[in-house]
Protein backbone atom coordinates (compact mmCIF):
# COMPACT_ATOMS: atom_id res chain seq x y z
CA UNK A 1 0.00 0.00 0.00
CA UNK A 2 1.31 3.43 -1.13
CA UNK A 3 2.15 5.57 2.15
CA UNK A 4 3.88 8.02 0.63
CA UNK A 5 3.86 9.80 -2.83
CA UNK A 6 7.03 11.79 -3.77
CA UNK A 7 6.16 14.38 -6.71
CA UNK A 8 9.56 15.54 -8.39
CA UNK A 9 8.45 18.64 -9.87
CA UNK A 10 5.42 20.63 -8.82
CA UNK A 11 3.98 22.70 -11.20
CA UNK A 12 0.35 22.20 -12.48
CA UNK A 13 0.40 18.89 -13.22
CA UNK A 14 2.33 17.81 -10.41
CA UNK A 15 0.29 19.88 -8.15
CA UNK A 16 -2.55 19.18 -9.28
CA UNK A 17 -2.20 15.71 -8.88
CA UNK A 18 -1.40 16.41 -5.25
CA UNK A 19 -4.52 18.18 -4.64
CA UNK A 20 -6.14 15.64 -6.68
CA UNK A 21 -5.22 12.44 -4.18
CA UNK A 22 -5.78 14.52 -1.22
CA UNK A 23 -9.53 15.30 -2.50
CA UNK A 24 -9.87 11.99 -3.58
CA UNK A 25 -8.91 10.32 0.30
CA UNK A 26 -5.24 9.53 0.26
CA UNK A 27 -4.38 9.99 3.80
CA UNK A 28 -0.61 9.74 3.23
CA UNK A 29 2.34 11.96 2.99
CA UNK A 30 3.22 13.95 -0.07
CA UNK A 31 6.71 15.12 -0.51
CA UNK A 32 7.75 17.69 -2.87
CA UNK A 33 10.66 17.72 -5.23
CA UNK A 34 11.32 21.36 -6.78
CA UNK A 35 12.90 24.60 -7.02
CA UNK A 36 13.38 26.65 -3.57
CA UNK A 37 10.57 29.17 -4.73
CA UNK A 38 8.18 26.15 -6.25
CA UNK A 39 8.26 24.43 -3.08
CA UNK A 40 7.32 27.20 -0.69
CA UNK A 41 4.16 27.86 -2.62
CA UNK A 42 3.67 24.68 -2.42
CA UNK A 43 3.83 24.64 0.90
CA UNK A 44 1.92 27.87 1.47
CA UNK A 45 -1.07 26.50 -0.53
CA UNK A 46 -1.07 23.11 0.92
CA UNK A 47 -0.27 20.89 -1.93
CA UNK A 48 2.82 18.55 -0.45
CA UNK A 49 3.34 18.10 2.82
CA UNK A 50 7.38 18.67 2.90
CA UNK A 51 9.78 19.91 0.55
CA UNK A 52 12.58 17.22 0.40
CA UNK A 53 15.63 16.97 -2.33
CA UNK A 54 15.40 14.13 -4.40
CA UNK A 55 17.74 12.02 -2.47
CA UNK A 56 15.63 12.13 0.52
CA UNK A 57 12.39 11.81 -0.66
CA UNK A 58 12.69 8.58 -2.87
CA UNK A 59 13.94 6.34 -0.54
CA UNK A 60 10.64 7.51 1.21
CA UNK A 61 8.64 6.88 -0.91
CA UNK A 62 6.05 3.90 -2.14
CA UNK A 63 5.18 6.12 -5.17
CA UNK A 64 7.04 8.48 -7.74
CA UNK A 65 5.43 10.72 -9.93
CA UNK A 66 7.76 12.78 -12.47
CA UNK A 67 6.02 15.38 -13.42
CA UNK A 68 9.23 17.92 -15.13
CA UNK A 69 9.88 18.63 -18.73
CA UNK A 70 10.70 15.37 -20.86
CA UNK A 71 14.30 16.07 -20.88
CA UNK A 72 14.42 16.28 -17.45
CA UNK A 73 12.30 13.30 -16.25
CA UNK A 74 14.88 11.44 -19.00
CA UNK A 75 17.45 12.76 -16.90
CA UNK A 76 16.14 11.72 -13.64
CA UNK A 77 14.84 8.39 -14.79
CA UNK A 78 18.46 7.49 -15.40
CA UNK A 79 19.68 8.41 -11.98
CA UNK A 80 17.46 7.61 -8.94
CA UNK A 81 17.53 3.58 -9.26
CA UNK A 82 19.73 3.65 -6.31
CA UNK A 83 17.44 5.58 -4.49
CA UNK A 84 14.54 3.20 -4.83
CA UNK A 85 13.31 0.84 -2.24
CA UNK A 86 12.36 -2.15 -3.65
CA UNK A 87 8.73 -2.11 -5.27
CA UNK A 88 8.55 1.36 -5.52
CA UNK A 89 6.44 2.67 -9.08
CA UNK A 90 7.50 4.83 -10.62
CA UNK A 91 5.74 6.85 -13.50
CA UNK A 92 6.15 10.24 -15.18
CA UNK A 93 3.78 12.91 -16.80
CA UNK A 94 5.20 13.48 -19.71
CA UNK A 95 3.58 14.30 -23.01
CA UNK A 96 5.72 11.98 -25.33
CA UNK A 97 6.01 8.09 -24.34
CA UNK A 98 8.58 6.39 -26.52
CA UNK A 99 11.80 7.67 -25.51
CA UNK A 100 10.51 8.23 -21.83
CA UNK A 101 9.97 4.25 -21.66
CA UNK A 102 12.70 2.99 -22.81
CA UNK A 103 14.65 4.64 -20.72
CA UNK A 104 12.59 3.50 -17.67
CA UNK A 105 12.46 0.27 -18.43
CA UNK A 106 16.74 0.35 -19.08
CA UNK A 107 17.15 2.13 -15.99
CA UNK A 108 14.76 1.45 -13.06
CA UNK A 109 15.43 -1.87 -11.46
CA UNK A 110 15.10 -2.12 -8.24
CA UNK A 111 11.11 -0.74 -8.67
CA UNK A 112 9.30 -0.36 -11.38
CA UNK A 113 8.39 2.32 -14.21
CA UNK A 114 5.27 2.96 -15.85
CA UNK A 115 5.10 5.47 -18.20
CA UNK A 116 1.70 7.64 -18.15
CA UNK A 117 0.26 11.11 -19.82
CA UNK A 118 -2.64 12.45 -18.12
CA UNK A 119 -4.43 14.44 -21.07
CA UNK A 120 -5.22 17.20 -19.21
CA UNK A 121 -3.68 20.89 -18.45
CA UNK A 122 -4.26 24.98 -18.97
CA UNK A 123 -2.89 27.80 -20.59
CA UNK A 124 -1.23 28.70 -17.47
CA UNK A 125 1.77 27.06 -15.24
CA UNK A 126 2.67 26.87 -12.03
CA UNK A 127 1.71 25.09 -8.96
CA UNK A 128 -0.50 28.50 -8.20
CA UNK A 129 -2.70 27.44 -11.22
CA UNK A 130 -2.97 23.60 -9.73
CA UNK A 131 -6.36 22.56 -9.35
CA UNK A 132 -7.86 18.94 -7.50
CA UNK A 133 -10.30 18.46 -10.33
CA UNK A 134 -7.54 18.95 -12.98
CA UNK A 135 -7.78 15.15 -13.99
CA UNK A 136 -11.56 14.64 -13.65
CA UNK A 137 -13.66 13.00 -16.54
CA UNK A 138 -10.37 13.38 -18.52
CA UNK A 139 -7.91 10.47 -20.62
CA UNK A 140 -5.06 9.10 -18.51
CA UNK A 141 -2.99 7.58 -20.84
CA UNK A 142 -0.78 4.40 -19.47
CA UNK A 143 1.60 2.88 -21.64
CA UNK A 144 2.80 -0.22 -19.95
CA UNK A 145 5.43 -2.49 -21.72
CA UNK A 146 2.89 -5.44 -21.62
CA UNK A 147 -0.49 -6.55 -20.16
CA UNK A 148 2.05 -8.17 -16.85
CA UNK A 149 3.25 -4.24 -15.52
CA UNK A 150 -0.69 -4.04 -14.58
CA UNK A 151 -0.27 -6.97 -11.91
CA UNK A 152 1.94 -6.02 -9.93
CA UNK A 153 -0.07 -4.34 -6.72
CA UNK A 154 1.76 -1.05 -6.97
CA UNK A 155 0.65 -0.28 -10.54
CA UNK A 156 -2.94 -1.86 -9.74
CA UNK A 157 -3.21 0.57 -6.85
CA UNK A 158 -1.94 3.87 -8.85
CA UNK A 159 -4.50 2.68 -11.68
CA UNK A 160 -7.32 2.33 -8.61
CA UNK A 161 -6.01 6.08 -7.31
CA UNK A 162 -6.23 7.69 -11.29
CA UNK A 163 -9.80 6.50 -11.15
CA UNK A 164 -10.72 7.87 -7.60
CA UNK A 165 -9.31 11.39 -8.88
CA UNK A 166 -11.70 11.47 -12.02
CA UNK A 167 -9.74 10.30 -14.54
CA UNK A 168 -10.01 7.74 -17.44
CA UNK A 169 -7.86 5.44 -17.65
CA UNK A 170 -6.18 4.23 -21.68
CA UNK A 171 -3.77 1.75 -22.43
CA UNK A 172 -1.53 2.57 -25.33
CA UNK A 173 2.10 0.98 -26.31
CA UNK A 174 4.44 4.24 -26.05
CA UNK A 175 5.05 4.32 -29.97
CA UNK A 176 1.20 4.24 -30.49
CA UNK A 177 0.48 6.39 -28.01
CA UNK A 178 2.94 9.30 -29.51
CA UNK A 179 2.00 8.52 -33.22
CA UNK A 180 -1.99 9.54 -31.56
CA UNK A 181 -0.80 12.78 -29.72
CA UNK A 182 1.06 13.80 -32.37
CA UNK A 183 -2.39 14.25 -34.59
CA UNK A 184 -4.91 14.97 -31.75
CA UNK A 185 -2.50 17.52 -29.42
CA UNK A 186 0.69 17.92 -30.77
CA UNK A 187 -0.02 19.27 -34.47
CA UNK A 188 -3.15 21.33 -33.23
CA UNK A 189 -0.84 23.04 -30.91
CA UNK A 190 1.69 23.85 -33.45
CA UNK A 191 -0.52 25.31 -35.92
CA UNK A 192 -2.39 27.56 -32.79
CA UNK A 193 1.16 28.09 -32.12
CA UNK A 194 1.51 29.28 -35.55
CA UNK A 195 -1.30 30.93 -35.90
CA UNK A 196 -0.77 33.39 -33.20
Amino acid sequence: MIGTVAIVGVGLIGGSFALALRKAGFAGRILGVSSPRTVRAALERGVIDEARPLEEALPAAGLVYLAQPIDRILQTLETIDPLLEPGTLVTDAGSTKAQIAATGARSIRRGQFLGGHPMAGKETRGVEEAEADLFAGRTYVLTPEGPRDMETPAAAEFLEWIRRIGGVPVFLGPVEHDRVVSWTSHLPQLASTALA
